[in-house]
């Protein structure tokens, strides 16, 4: 089935997002707020991107699987007016124009191979269930309270996950359908550890894998 493939074959790419700069800064409690502002700026490009077109195309195998509860841009608006008063560094433009390189992606695929927008979404909506765990780190390193500039990052649910799991295996089934959506995920986890590297501290190495 399509999702026990994506978690196989993907298994590498979580180990190094783990090991970027980034997120050992953010578990360490030592990341800079105008990097974390940066990640959600550049992160509502991607779903930007990507819910558009999600939601847009009539594809009856991505119909299938696309639901409104899985859009994150509202999450991720309410969190950027919160710190709307957080300046852009130079890190975080540069975590910009990856995110808006994603974006041209996206939409190249949407042309293209509509079916292989999944393998996307995939990336992006596991990503807030790995953001269950790391929300406590984001409130005590930045003296979050009452939720406030944590909305995305909380997102994660496991009863929305594994409803969406459910309707990829069922969609998602022939093999070349399913080469096109693991190769999209290979591309989207490329992507966000390029935009985390973007956001990496510049004396450090940015990029897993290289």
């Amino acid at each position: 089935m399509i999702m026990q493939r994506l978690r196989a074959e993907t298994r590498a790419w979580h180990d190094a997002l783990e090991a970027t700069p980034f997120s050992l800064e953010l578990l360490s409690r030592t990341l800079l707020l105008g990097r974390y502002v940066g990640q959600l700026r550049a992160y509502r490009i991607i779903l930007d991107a990507l819910e558009t077109r999600l939601a847009g195309t009539d594809d009856p195998i991505v119909t299938a699987v696309w639901r409104a509860d899985l859009a994150k841009v509202p999450l991720l608006d309410q969190d950027l007016a919160f710190f709307d008063t957080v300046p852009a560094d130079d890190i975080a433009a540069a975590a910009i124009t990856v995110a808006d390189r994603f974006a041209a992606v996206i939409s190249d695929r949407m042309t293209k191979a509509p079916v292989s927008l999944l393998g996307f979404l995939y990336v992006m909506e596991g990503s807030t269930m790995g953001g269950l765990e790391l929300t406590p780190h984001v409130r005590a390193t930045f003296g979050l309270v009452d939720g406030r500039g944590l909305t995305y990052y909380s997102s994660g649910d496991r009863q929305r996950w594994a409803a969406f799991a459910t309707r990829m295996d069922e969609a998602v089934v022939d093999e070349p359908l399913q080469q096109l959506v693991l190769e999209s995920a290979d591309k989207g986890y490329r992507a966000i550890a390029d935009t985390l590297g973007a956001l990496s501290r510049p004396d450090r190495e940015s990029t897993p894998g290289e």
